[in-house]
């Protein structure tokens, strides 16, 4: 909104309907402050804070809408709350009714009446100084405002007046918050400050102090600007938490999904972490798995940093239920008794790793594996491991990942009957019957 392009008559209503709406609880709020003990011990101690121009709020600058009102509702004669409602900014630095009384009474006795007509009026002084802070000049800051018995009435002269009593030093504001919370080990970069003088415009901000990423703690920045006379601004801080709260990062060795064989060994391929600040860090895993037992098992591996941030991940293992094939045998005589299996001679076999396998023969020709070729007739053992033959005319194996790779089927009445059988790897768990 540009002011400059108002009437007069806009300008004086819009004004003095904003002091009319504080008007309301003048009354309570006047008296609660004149009974409040406090309120005496806060406006002595407050006197510090006076400097006689139109910073009211003493946050560097003079602002029509903070400044300019407080010194029109105070002409109007309010106080406490009502003075002040709205009215504070994020960075004004006196912000309790006392203080901000204290202030305006200062600048009310020393400079409060501008057109020189002896007495502070807000109809006329304060809307003149409400005027000129935003920027008003000439006719428009004068024209229904100057009283009949100010000595002071010319544009340039009130504007002159006004000017003397604004803030000297330059007005220096943050970029961004006063508080910062900066994660470690990485690279902070500040926002600075911005400093802007009456005279000079933009001026330089000087900074004090610096802040170290690599380490946790608390670090305090300072901020201040001086302009070509030497007024030097307030300083302001801020204040940069640097801490550690990213959790390490963990990863797994291996897939996170795995399926070991029934009672087979499983030796967990387990995880590393490292972490931005602490490098590599201890992953300690959680869960076991028995392979004894067909299940899925969870495995949680955790890291956890020198700042207490913790991360996890989990692995799934599972222990199949071994899948069964059953393989019906029978026996044929041609020159010399052979097994035939799916119609044909002695063929050559292929057991998967984690599939029980049942043979079932003839009463006559009992079914055995060996290590060797045509087993005991060659000098050969009965191989047993996972071998069940409990039930009459049959052969049970069940292969692991410890059962030998090269195995040999024989008779153990006629030789030269079987043949060779190789083992591979897991099975995809599905369950295949042969009749």
């Amino acid at each position: 909104m540009t002011f400059n392009n108002f009437s007069t008559l806009k300008l004086a209503r819009l004004f003095l309907v904003l002091s009319f709406l504080s008007l309301a609880s003048f009354a309570d709020s006047s008296k609660q402050d004149s009974t409040d003990p406090s309120s005496y011990y806060l406006m002595e101690t407050s006197t510090s804070f006076s400097s006689g121009d139109w910073d009211i709020d003493d946050n560097g600058q003079a602002d029509a809408l903070t400044d300019g009102l407080m010194f029109l509702r105070y002409a109007f004669g309010l106080s406490g709350d009502s003075l002040l409602s709205g009215l504070i900014s994020s960075d004004s630095v006196i912000t309790s009714s006392a203080e901000i009384e204290a202030e305006l009474a200062t600048v009310y006795a020393s400079s409060g009446d501008i057109d020189g007509d002896g007495r502070v009026d807000a109809l006329t002084d304060g809307l003149l100084l409400l005027r000129y802070l935003f920027g008003l000049t000439g006719t428009t800051l004068t024209t229904g405002v100057v009283g009949d018995d100010a000595t002071v009435t010319e544009s340039a002269a009130l504007e002159s007046y006004m000017s003397g009593l604004m803030p000297q030093a330059p007005y220096i504001q943050l970029n961004g918050s006063a508080f910062a919370s900066h994660e470690q080990a990485t690279t902070y970069n500040d926002a600075g400050a911005t400093a802007t003088d009456v005279t000079d415009g933009p001026v330089e901000v000087f900074k004090t102090g610096v802040v170290d990423a690599s380490l946790a703690g608390n670090y305090i920045l300072s901020y201040s600007a001086s302009d070509s006379e030497g007024n030097v601004s307030r300083t302001l801080t801020r204040s940069v938490t640097v801490a550690d709260t990213t959790a390490p990062t963990i990863t797994l060795l291996g897939e996170p999904a795995v399926e070991v064989e029934l009672d087979a060994s499983y030796e967990d391929a387990g995880a590393t972490a490292t972490d931005t600040v602490d490098g590599l860090v201890e992953v300690v895993t959680i869960g076991s798995v028995d392979t004894s037992a067909p299940a899925t098992y969870a495995l949680t591996y955790t890291a956890t940093d020198s700042a207490g941030n913790v991360a996890t991940t989990s692995r799934a293992v599972t222990v199949k239920e071994p899948s069964a094939e059953v393989i019906n045998v029978s026996a044929t005589n041609n020159g010399g008794w052979a097994y035939i299996i799916d119609g044909v001679s002695r063929p050559e076999l292929t057991l998967e790793v984690g599939t029980t396998y049942t043979f079932k023969y003839p009463a006559s020709h009992p079914l055995r594996f060996s290590t060797v070729s045509d087993g005991i007739f060659n000098g050969g053992a009965e191989y047993t491991q996972g071998v069940d033959t409990s039930v009459a005319n049959q052969i049970t194996i069940r292969v692991t990942s410890s059962t030998a790779q090269t195995l040999y089927y024989y008779c153990r009445i006629h030789a030269r009957q079987g043949g060779t059988i190789t083992v591979i790897g897991a099975t995809t768990g599905s369950t295949v019957r042969i009749e």
